[in-house]
């Protein structure tokens, strides 16, 4: 007869083995949820958050009331505005087309309505007040390279465009697919902004062209003030811009 005795030790240690493999696995389905495929055009239902207005346009709306809207007409038209309800008279965004059959390099950039600079290198990305951040991707500075992806992290949630096709192809929760695609997609050229007693600075704080790389430097781009909503602070002289 089998003596089921757990004091003998080689029985111990085979249960232990037994429980630590069965720990360790993880199911086919987690693990791709960790390492999410990218790059296959396939549209997947909208996540937290994130909603789909029409076949041209999706809107992203944080808890705390930032607001990521992509509007994309053609291939050769992206719009992208960044708001934040704290600060209802602001809007930062992201406009210009490309050529006939090419991906639009959305790389003008206005602060309410005032063009105030272009982009720089391949990559663009804002950080909100509440952490979510906002990165697109393009194979070239300036306006020679058209935006293939938007990514949208906020906290756990990650949202992931594929602007070839314009496919939401990863909307959900799950922190360590978001740590890791943050960590593998370059920043690039990074801005963020304060909400002051007086009013609003929207401003630069540094660049990552290739991942883990940062490049801290403070430029302040452009400000809003309370007492004279119209007004626009233009900082940036772009070189490039003979109007900045």
């Amino acid at each position: 007869m089998f003596n089921r005795n757990l004091s003998q030790p080689w029985l111990l240690f085979a249960m232990f083995a037994v429980l630590v493999s069965t720990s360790c696995k993880k199911s086919k389905g987690e693990q791709e949820e960790e390492t999410p495929v990218l790059g296959s055009c396939k549209t997947v239902s909208t996540g937290p958050g994130l909603s789909k207005l029409s076949e041209q346009v999706y809107v992203y709306e944080s808890v705390a009331g930032v607001t990521i809207r992509i509007e994309r007409k053609s291939p050769e038209s992206l719009i992208i505005k960044l708001r934040d309800n704290a600060y209802s008279n602001f809007e930062f965004e992201f406009w210009g087309d490309g050529e006939p059959g090419q991906l639009s390099p959305a790389s003008h950039e206005n602060l309410n309505g005032k063009h105030i600079k272009d982009r720089f290198g391949k990559n663009r990305t804002v950080i909100f007040r509440d952490g979510t951040k906002m990165t697109y991707a393009s194979p070239a500075p300036w306006y020679f390279g058209g935006v293939t992806a938007i990514s949208i992290y906020d906290a756990d949630i990650v949202h992931h465009f594929n602007m070839t096709c314009f496919s939401l192809e990863y909307s959900t929760v799950n922190g360590l697919a978001a740590k890791n695609l943050e960590a593998e997609q370059p920043d690039g050229e990074t801005s963020t902004y304060d909400i002051t007693e007086s009013g609003l600075l929207f401003y630069n704080i540094y660049t990552e062209e290739t991942p883990g790389n940062k490049v801290e430097k403070i430029e302040k781009l452009g400000s809003l003030e309370n007492a004279n909503p119209n007004l626009v602070n233009d900082f940036f002289n772009d070189p490039r811009l003979s109007y900045t």
